[in-house]
């Protein structure tokens, strides 16, 4: 077999499958448009300490590793967002990646056939390691960066691992780690070289990478109820009869309800802004359309500017297991004054809300499209006589939110109330959700008599209350321990500061959008013969730094980066 087409879980260019079957009727363009709006939050800026719409369970790290995952899993850039395309062989929803937890965006098609991701001893993965600049720039070129082309575009199995200054790292950290276990390995049996060098090398870090997704990444964002049958059973055996929604015969290809809603939820844990080391804090976008992504933000493409360099990845990760919290005073909201030194960010909490930046997406973010005039063109189209928020750009560009909304009708999927009767007919305690938590968050305008922030939940329009956009439906899933929890004014409002405290600071996804993720997760690996599942030694463990303990910390350490909270 070979070791590119490994296990049993379909292949690239593969139509994706359906948990349910498709909707017969989309969703009004100009409703999701005006969904879509609400949805923006207000203008911010980066906070250096507790920031109210920090989410606790989830460090801000692991949204970028979850960008990560979502890169290896699936790339479709055949279908099309507007409904007068629906039918055109050409333009059905397909998945460009192997739908399996493969880390075929780092490896690429191995050292056979793409020889110029690899060293000459054929088992490690090349990067730039050197103060000599790798491509031309008009600034300082990290020390180490991912292997470039002169034009500073980035070689390796995904592009969009380049998409902004942490992906990238993280992609590099998954470099320097593969490399660390090669050298390992070839230490332990010196005999140990070439091929057969590279293969047990992948394995390893294949099996480690998919241990972290499953024991690390998975509980801090999915309620523990939610995959407690799936996490207590032995054997991929004794799973099957576990699953409601992905069974066996639905893994040839994800299914349009992961990639279009589920898995979608971490856009909204996207903070307006990093702290990357104690020099540098930079928002996501750049603050005008002309700007270059190495001039005031994050976004990547090009060359790793040394002032982007993580410089401690305490600042992204925790060294403690998922449900420990800290231990920081929250009692009052961090304003824009600078704080340099290592502090441990969070994501934004997973609800209703994403933040100003990605109501106008940059050019260089925007998904291709075969349409001609590209994405812009086609999203118009589709929602005419509506227009795209941008008043700034030219062409005017679309929001993340409309995007998502607008692929979820071209997927078919259906609302988020039918996936909570399938696993309500399946004996799991699910409540549909109330027109009260099927709400977007506005802020209200200042008040003389109250001191700070206040805000108050707006309900969607009704008709879309019991037949709710499914990626939607999840962020209100998510959000209900924040609807339930805080205490509201007469007046229908709540401050800011109730948001840094309690469940107003933690979030996770919830029955429909947890079920979701963790039977994908838990059905892709049950499938794949060649797995941690599957095809690893019982005494097996990974190689980790640290004490071991199986979180994206010591994988780090291992990696030979510095981590130090």
């Amino acid at each position: 077999m070979s070791g590119f087409g490994h296990g049993s879980v379909g292949t690239r260019e593969q139509a994706f499958t359906t948990l349910l079957n498709l909707r017969q009727e989309g969703y009004p363009p100009h409703k999701l448009v005006e969904l879509a709006a609400n949805i923006k939050g207000d203008v911010d800026t980066v906070k250096d300490g507790p920031d109210p719409e920090e989410n606790l369970w989830v460090p801000a790290g692991y949204t970028y590793f979850g960008q990560f995952i979502d890169h290896d899993l699936t790339f479709d850039n055949t279908s099309s967002l507007n409904p007068a395309d629906a039918g055109q062989q050409d333009r059905f929803p397909t998945n460009l990646r192997t739908p399996r937890f493969d880390l075929d965006s780092l490896y690429g098609d191995g050292p056979d056939a793409q020889p110029f991701l690899y060293a000459e001893d054929g088992a490690s993965l090349l990067f730039k390691d050197s103060h000599e600049n790798q491509s031309q720039t008009s600034f300082e070129q990290a020390t180490q960066d991912l292997l470039r082309s002169p034009n500073g575009r980035a070689i390796i199995g995904d592009k969009r691992n380049d998409e902004n200054s942490i992906i990238s790292q993280i992609h590099l950290a998954f470099v320097r780690y593969h490399n660390a276990v090669v050298k390992k390995l070839s230490q332990e049996d010196k005999e140990l070289t070439g091929t057969a060098l590279f293969n047990q090398a992948r394995d390893e870090v294949r099996w480690t990478y998919q241990k972290l997704v499953i024991e690390d990444f998975l509980p801090r964002i999915v309620k523990a109820e939610v995959f407690a049958d799936l996490k207590g059973a032995i054997t991929s055996q004794e799973r099957e009869d576990l699953y409601a929604l992905y069974t066996e015969h639905k893994r040839k290809n994800l299914p349009r309800e992961f990639v279009v809603a589920a898995y979608r939820f971490g856009h909204s844990g996207v903070r307006t802004g990093y702290r990357l080391n104690k020099e540098t804090r930079l928002t996501i976008f750049p603050s005008s359309n002309d700007s270059t992504p190495d001039d005031d933000s994050l976004l990547g493409f090009e060359p790793l500017p040394k002032t982007h360099v993580i410089d401690d990845w305490g600042r992204f990760f925790p060294n403690t297991k998922p449900g420990v919290f800290p231990t920081e005073l929250r009692d009052e909201p961090a304003d824009g004054t600078p704080r340099p030194e290592v502090r441990l960010q969070f994501a934004y909490k997973i609800d209703t809300t994403l933040v100003d930046p990605l109501g106008v997406l940059p050019p260089k973010v925007l998904p291709t499209s075969a349409t001609v005039g590209g994405l812009v063109k086609e999203v118009e189209d589709t929602i005419r006589p509506d227009h795209l928020p941008d008043t700034v750009g030219h062409p005017p560009r679309p929001s993340l939110a409309l995007l998502n909304l607008l692929r979820g009708n071209t997927y078919k999927v259906q609302g988020g109330q039918a996936i909570a009767h399938v696993l309500r007919a399946n004996s799991f305690p699910v409540k549909i959700l109330d027109p009260k938590h099927l709400s977007t968050r506005k802020a209200v305008p200042e008040v003389p008599e109250k001191d700070g922030a206040f805000f108050k939940f707006e309900e969607i329009d009704s008709t879309l209350q019991t037949d709710t956009p499914l990626w939607f439906y999840i962020l209100a899933e998510a959000q209900a321990s924040v609807v339930d929890a805080i205490k509201l004014d007469p007046d229908g409002t709540f401050s800011e500061k109730q948001l840094l405290k309690d469940n107003g600071a933690k979030t996770q996804l919830g029955w429909v959008g947890g079920r979701i993720v963790a039977e994908v997760f838990y059905g892709l690996l049950d499938s794949d013969s060649e797995s941690y599942f599957n095809a690893a030694p019982e005494d097996w463990k990974p190689i980790l730094g640290g004490n071991g303990d199986v979180i994206f910390a010591n994988f780090l350490k291992f990696a030979g980066l510095t981590i130090g909270n």
